[in-house]
């Protein structure tokens, strides 16, 4: 923990911090942030939507599994939507900045290819070897194309400026919902590869990432551009995501070492994961209050 004097003065910077960022966010909030939230969205939908379909292939809860996997597709396909042309209801205008327009086309295009594999999954009712290998294949490339979505967002929310400490601190927050449903996605690919070294090499290295990144959202870490918890609120719903980690950790830890793993430790991760993801929203919304 940092000696009070320092977590003052780090949530003095907070405060001073959201001040600068609330008066760039004042000029770009109508155009970008909105959208910008829904790209966000859009990546942890689609690590859900992977992560669904190896629980099923599994057989960890297959059919409410397979059933999620449907209705996700669809919000997926109304989120890229209301991205492109906007939604009047919610508040969301056309994309029209041509570097954005050109990352939404390529996510399209990824999107359809793996859009194409969840539809067979949902007609054939299960989740085949065939079918996970290729996800798998797939999914590196999709992901990629809907980070460089989410960050073209960030960067015109931010007006084309650096990040200060606190807008770090909100992407890192932003971060962590879709880093849980990436380490169970690397979980379960160690139990479903053959070959699952690489996997268990990456397991391991997420895992230390996320132990790092709770602990330098709650305690504060200049060295990532962490601020310590700006409020007592935030600080409460960290600390509940804290507690869960506690529990899936050892599990992780026992899956990267190379040690089988049950299906009844998988569905904790996963019920987890699913879990973290309200009390980082909740953070994250206070944040962009401060």
């Amino acid at each position: 923990m940092f000696p009070d004097t320092i977590r003052w003065n780090l949530k003095c910077v907070g405060i001073v911090s959201g001040i600068v960022l609330s008066l760039a966010f004042s000029v770009a909030e109508a155009r970008n942030i909105q959208s910008f939230t829904l790209a966000e969205r859009q990546l942890l939908l689609i690590e859900r939507m992977t992560n669904s379909a190896l629980l099923a292939a599994l057989e960890i809860d297959a059919s409410p599994r397979l059933k999620s996997i449907h209705w996700s597709r669809n919000r997926f396909d109304k989120m890229q939507v209301n991205l492109l042309k906007g939604n009047e209801h919610l508040g969301l205008r056309p994309t029209t900045e041509p570097k954005i327009l050109e990352k939404l086309e390529k996510t399209e295009l990824e999107w359809r290819r793996y859009n194409a594999i969840f539809g067979d999954i949902v007609a054939s009712g299960k989740a085949s070897k065939a079918q996970i290998a290729a996800l798998t294949a797939s999914h590196g490339n999709t992901i990629g194309a809907l980070r460089q979505t989410v960050e073209s967002y960030r960067y015109f929310v931010n007006g084309g400026r650096h990040h200060s400490i606190l807008s770090s601190t909100i992407n890192g927050t932003g971060r962590l919902r879709a880093s849980a449903q990436l380490l169970l996605r690397e979980l379960l690919m160690t139990a479903y590869t053959k070959y699952a070294t690489p996997e268990r090499h990456k397991l391991a290295e997420s895992t230390k990432e996320f132990d790092r990144t709770i602990s330098g959202l709650i305690n504060g870490d200049p060295g990532r551009g962490l601020l310590t918890a700006a409020t007592l609120d935030i600080e409460r719903e960290l600390l509940k995501v804290h507690k869960m980690w506690k529990e899936v950790r050892p599990i992780l830890d026992t899956a990267a070492s190379g040690s089988a793993v049950s299906p009844d430790k998988i569905a904790i991760v996963a019920r987890y994961a699913n879990k973290m993801a309200v009390p980082l929203t909740l953070a994250l919304i206070m944040y962009l209050n401060v």
